[in-house]
């Protein structure tokens, strides 16, 4: 495969356009082809065409958002996996197409790219913990919302309490945190997901991958440019790593930490010292 035809190039040519413009559920898929070859696009769509057409006949008096959980949560079975909650293959697409199971993000693109393809007007909502899906059943209308992961229609009351519980009253409720997600702040959700559960599996090669996707996205996030650092550290590309943090020492952000300067100082230090180990091409 040539390097312009790869996923990380076509993620990276969706992700430049303006955010409206970015297709949601083309990038989630080439984020899974980046993963794994087996993720095809145009099959993808077509599985989500198909629940879109028998949504459309499942609700004769005209989509909501109960109807809408009962259509995926009751009678096509997207359900949350409980049961294996931090497993990757919950994060992928085409994987949570095929086994209908998920964690609320990647639940949430169904439900958004049904909803929409039903005429509604859907958008994801960032919640902290727990994302979530905001549809307006009509022009005006006050919107309602859907946890994905439950197949559940949810009122205020009930994101307070799924926000004291998932955050154990550290965050502080508003109806600002009910507010549309950006398409870019979806991916950045999916993509910090995936990074998490990859680096604490010690798989950095995964890691590696996720945080160039994640640098397409916020090229100057000071976090995604550490584990950057780090995950090359663990692959033993010292070289390149401590040239990564050779960059960083120029950031605003450490420079007024001088105990975060001394510490990646020491680190490259070490670093420059180990070098002869592999490189990247």
């Amino acid at each position: 495969m040539a390097v312009s035809d790869s996923p990380h190039a076509h993620f990276a040519a969706e992700v430049s356009r303006p955010d409206a413009e970015i297709d949601l559920i083309r990038a989630a898929l080439l984020i899974a082809q980046e993963h794994h070859a087996g993720a095809e696009v145009a099959s993808c769509r077509e599985i989500l065409e198909q629940l879109a057409n028998r949504a459309a006949a499942a609700m004769p008096n005209g989509p909501d958002a109960q109807a809408l959980c009962a259509f995926l949560a009751g009678q096509e079975d997207f359900r949350g996996n409980a049961a294996d909650y931090y497993n990757p293959d919950n994060s992928y697409l085409d994987l949570v197409l095929r086994t209908r199971r998920g964690i609320p993000i990647s639940l949430a693109l169904v439900y958004l790219s049904v909803a929409t393809d039903l005429g509604l007007e859907a958008a994801g909502v960032g919640f902290p913990g727990h994302f979530l899906v905001r549809v307006e059943a009509s022009p005006g209308s006050a919107p309602e919302l859907i946890d994905p992961f439950a197949g559940q229609v949810l009122s205020v009351a009930d994101c307070r309490a799924l926000l004291r519980a998932g955050t154990r009253g550290a965050v502080e409720f508003s109806e600002r945190l009910l507010a549309p997600a950006g398409k870019r702040e979806i991916l950045r959700r999916m993509l910090g997901n995936l990074k998490m559960i990859y680096l604490q599996r010690q798989d950095f090669e995964e890691s590696l991958s996720l945080c160039d996707l994640l640098l397409l996205l916020e090229p100057d996030s000071l976090q995604d440019l550490l584990d950057r650092a780090l995950v090359l550290e663990k692959l033993e590309c010292f070289g390149p790593a401590a040239d990564e943090l050779e960059r960083l020492m120029t950031r605003a952000e450490l420079a007024a930490r001088p105990e975060a300067m001394a510490s990646v100082a020491r680190k490259i230090e070490q670093l420059r010292s180990r070098t002869g180990g592999p490189t990247l091409h």
